[in-house]
């Protein structure tokens, strides 16, 4: 019963690592099909990718082990890739864009290079779980308002969903650390809405009759 136990967490864990690597592909994919980005919140991105961008200057500035925050550059990579398309097909890339990727970018840079008070990171680290939430919420109204969830992917919110399950087991697994367990319970929560909420708007497919 032990070995079925720690072979259970093992899976978790990878399972947990290899979605988190993955997680946006199917948003990305079904946004290139569909060319448009109804019910899906720019503000939201925005918020998510920068929760993202935090975590991984965080591990980089402290020199941790690449295969510890190794999801973070392909959460980031594949969120930049989900804004771009998202201003592509709202035909909003212009020259301010290109402006901010380039404070964006000397941003990250000088946060990893060290050339910010490590205790910045501190409490940027400490702000990413209402920032977290924030985008979660971003991406709730967007879907309530517009009521259409056409562009939104069920499948990249249900790994999201599985991945916060995931969490809180391998986080209880190590104790019970209060702190942690309530950023991935918020986390799961607005996962969990958004994903019911995207099939509750989701269209049905209209089929044409033949005469």
């Amino acid at each position: 019963m032990t070995d079925l136990y720690t072979l259970s967490l093992g899976f978790a864990n990878i399972s947990k690592i290899v979605l988190c690597i993955i997680l946006k592909v199917p948003q990305i994919i079904h946004l290139v099909n569909s060319k448009s980005t109804t019910g899906l919140s720019l503000p939201g991105t925005l918020l998510e990718l920068t929760t993202f961008t935090i975590g991984l200057c965080y591990n980089a500035f402290n020199g941790y082990a690449l295969s510890s925050y190794l999801e973070y550059p392909f959460l980031v990579g594949q969120d930049l890739l989900v804004l771009i398309l998202v201003l592509h097909y709202r035909s909003q890339i212009s020259p301010k864009w290109f402006a901010a990727f380039g404070a964006y970018s000397a941003v990250v840079y000088a946060l990893i290079a060290g050339m910010f008070p490590a205790a910045l990171l501190v409490t940027l680290m400490s702000l990413c779980t209402p920032i977290s939430a924030m985008s979660k919420l971003a991406q709730l109204r967007a879907m309530y308002t517009s009521q259409n969830s056409e562009c939104v992917s069920v499948l990249t919110w249900s790994i999201a969903v599985y991945m916060g399950l995931t969490r809180i087991i391998t986080t209880l697994n190590y104790g019970l650390d209060v702190p942690l367990l309530v950023n991935y319970s918020v986390s799961l929560i607005l996962s969990l809405a958004i994903l019911i909420l995207a099939l509750k708007l989701r269209r049905p497919v209209k089929i044409k009759k033949t005469e």
